[in-house]
């Protein structure tokens, strides 16, 4: 999903709907608005599949070493309690 999607998705919702994002393991948690970040991102990196499916990449790398595609990416995470 772009953030272009995001935007045309989001506005045919009513403003106070809720936000949320799977929990750890079940159910659902609210997105932290303060941990809302961008990043670059390796795309396809999971061997695992309790693994997410992207990994970041750390700030000191400007080029993935195993050839994974690097995009920019918003990044959203959960409240943690």
């Amino acid at each position: 999903m772009t953030v272009a999607e995001l935007i045309r998705f989001l506005e045919g919702c009513p403003g106070d709907l809720r936000v949320v994002v799977n929990g750890y393991e079940e159910g659902y948690d609210d997105v932290a608005s303060s941990r809302i970040r961008r990043a670059k991102i390796r795309l396809n990196t999971a061997e695992h599949d309790w693994e997410g499916q992207h990994d970041e990449l750390g700030n000191e790398a400007k080029v993935a070493a195993d050839g994974a595609e690097i995009v920019d990416a918003l990044i959203l995470h959960r409240l943690s309690k």
